[in-house]
């Protein structure tokens, strides 16, 4: 039973996933330092790939990558 309690508060937590395969640094023009995992997904049947990017929850960028899906392309001023 104790174990199952464990695992309940780490699968909440969100300490159970995926791990990504790199971090990458980039700088945006409008939101300025980014720190993003990165996974490329590949399917070898089409020979294509997707770089996916996202950001540790809570974490700064995270707050960034928030700004940025509301102001799009839209520049700060």
């Amino acid at each position: 039973l104790a174990a199952s309690e464990e695992f309940r508060r780490v699968w909440d937590d969100h300490e159970i996933g995926v791990r990504p395969h790199g971090v990458k640094h980039f700088v945006h023009p409008e939101v300025g330092a980014l720190e993003l995992n990165c996974q490329r997904l590949v399917d070898p049947d089409q020979a294509h790939s997707l770089m996916v990017y996202t950001a540790v929850p809570g974490s700064e960028s995270y707050e960034k990558l928030q700004m940025l899906s509301v102001i799009g392309a839209q520049p700060l001023r």
